[in-house]
């Protein structure tokens, strides 16, 4: 466990001004740039709605960044493999602790941002501080899940695109693009299925119990939270699928590297 936590302050001494950057020119486009706009161009009636648009924008451009930073973090220990070859902790780690540095920055980016943007629509909810608290953490698992999930499949794609690169040179990125937008649209008619459906779609938990805990809002006061369940099948299963896939990817990945 030290090792590991040594290999995370590593990795965010390495990277930690692209966090900073990252929330230096958030802070920028959600605040200071719609305050400008709004002083010469009408788009919106309120200038918070303006900042509103404008900080979502910046939480799906940092998905992007965030991605460009572990892929950037990956690239750089490829090229210089002998810190790999050299370190006593294995492959599967070094890579963990890179993944969790870039999801802890993520996740800390989301709670700044999720929280303006929440802020910039204050007067529309009806809430107490708990309430809004709730949706945040909520918004930012959700985030910080589906990043994870991002990650380990493009670790595996960048061990099948340093494979592919090895064979038959630089065409491997096209057949690599190809082979993720065939992956991705094959998952999506999986679980939409029937055979899915029945398969994994099972041991329902409701969450309705914490739809009372969510704030209204006041122009749709008619409006009702639908947060569905989830099924103990699907998610344990979901879960050995991207533990196998990480292991799998990070295996592949050192063997390519270190061949």
């Amino acid at each position: 466990m030290k090792s590991f936590v040594g290999l995370l302050k590593k990795e965010w001494v390495l990277y930690r001004s692209w966090f900073l950057m990252g929330i230096f020119a958030g802070i920028m486009l959600s605040w200071i740039v719609p305050y400008v706009l709004h002083q010469f161009v009408d788009l919106f009636a309120q200038e918070n709605q303006l900042a509103f648009a404008f900080t979502l924008l910046v939480l799906f451009v940092g998905g992007f960044y965030s991605v460009l930073q572990f892929l950037g973090s990956m690239r750089l220990d490829i090229k210089a493999k002998e810190s790999w070859l050299h370190s006593t902790s294995s492959i599967t780690k070094l890579i963990g602790a890179k993944i969790a540095c870039s999801l802890i920055g993520y996740a800390l980016f989301n709670t700044l941002f999720v929280s303006f943007a929440i802020f910039h629509l204050k007067e529309e909810f009806i809430a107490n501080i708990g309430q809004i608290v709730l949706v945040l953490v909520i918004i930012v698992i959700m985030l910080t899940i589906f990043q994870f999930m991002l990650f380990v499949l493009l670790l595996f794609f960048l061990a099948f695109y340093l494979q592919l690169k090895h064979m038959i040179g630089r065409f491997s990125i096209v057949l690599t693009m190809i082979a993720f937008g065939f992956t991705t649209s094959a998952w999506v008619r999986i679980t939409e299925s029937h055979f899915y459906e029945t398969v994994f779609q099972r041991g329902a938990i409701s969450l309705s119990k914490l739809e009372p805990f969510l704030p209204k809002v006041r122009a749709t006061t008619t409006m009702e939270w639908r947060l569905g369940s989830i099924y103990v099948v699907e998610e344990v299963a979901f879960i050995l699928l991207i533990v196998l896939l990480f292991l799998a990817a990070s295996k592949w990945l050192e063997k390519v590297v270190l061949r």
